[in-house]
């Protein structure tokens, strides 16, 4: 099977254009497409030349350096899904802040006109009343 055939077969639809850009070995692709996946997202192993060497590493290196580098891929990956959820959770909690503001303003704003009003139907009131009295 074709390379290309089995990337799209083995890995991601997301990674299948980065990945055909790899001579990547067929017997991982096939068997260990996880470890290809992680190797294509790590942000810590970012030049292609690196990625590459990687995978041509694969073919020499035993099974206790591979599960090694599973690990540490592995690991890279949900820590960095934990700073992704803390940025979240922050850009929340900002954007909370922001919003409670802005209705403290409107609430502040709406109350003013309110006043406002008021005001005006009270002076309204007074000079009907004086109006009247006048009248009298």
């Amino acid at each position: 099977m074709p390379v290309s055939e089995l990337i799209k077969q083995k890995l991601p639809e997301d990674l299948w254009e980065l990945a055909s850009t790899f001579v990547i070995p067929e017997n991982y692709l096939n068997n260990d497409s996880e470890l290809i996946a992680l190797v294509l997202k790590s942000k810590s192993i970012d030049k292609p030349e690196e990625k590459q060497s990687w995978f041509n590493l694969l073919a020499i290196m035993n099974k206790e350096q591979v599960d090694r580098l599973r690990d540490i891929l592995i690991r890279e990956k949900n820590k960095l899904e934990e700073i992704e959820n803390k940025y979240e959770q922050k850009k929340e909690e900002i954007k909370q802040k922001y919003e409670s503001r802005f209705k403290a303003n409107d609430y502040e704003r709406t109350m003013d006109k309110l006043q406002e009003t008021e005001n005006i139907h009270k002076e309204k009131d007074s000079e009907d009343a004086d109006n009247l009295l006048s009248q009298i």
